[in-house]
């Protein structure tokens, strides 16, 4: 009886896991939280983030090669300021986990949220 009840809580536990992940693409994007362990997941969208940053504007208002080390330097910066905005937004909403448009592949059932306009309106404060 004793293995018999250790078998059901490895079997349980299991399956709690497997209920908590979130499926995602492989080199997919997470930019809070994780998708082994979330029960409210969201999106960005990438592109449209990244353009309303003071960093992305400059290096294509000025012709900024990404690749030298002023551009990479700022696209830092720019990863950065969309982490941190994306972290504050998330917590505010009470999402556990944000990923990149379109890289959540299973959603185990859960309302995904888009949080593009208000991470947009963060990256710009």
């Amino acid at each position: 009886m004793r293995n018999f009840s250790r078998s059901l809580l490895v079997l349980l536990v299991a399956a709690a896991s497997v209920l908590a992940q979130v499926g995602v693409k492989k080199g997919a994007v997470v930019y809070h939280g994780s998708a082994s362990n979330t029960s409210a997941p969201a999106t960005v969208q990438e592109s449209k983030v990244k353009e309303a940053t003071p960093e992305w504007k400059r290096i294509q208002s000025e012709g900024i090669d990404t690749e030298s080390a002023h551009g990479k330097q700022l696209l830092v910066q720019m990863n950065n300021r969309i982490r941190e905005a994306v972290k504050s937004v998330a917590e505010a909403e009470g999402r556990d986990m944000v990923a990149r448009k379109d890289d959540i592949t299973d959603a185990q059932g859960r309302t995904v949220v888009d949080l593009t306009d208000k991470v947009v309106t963060k990256v710009g404060e």
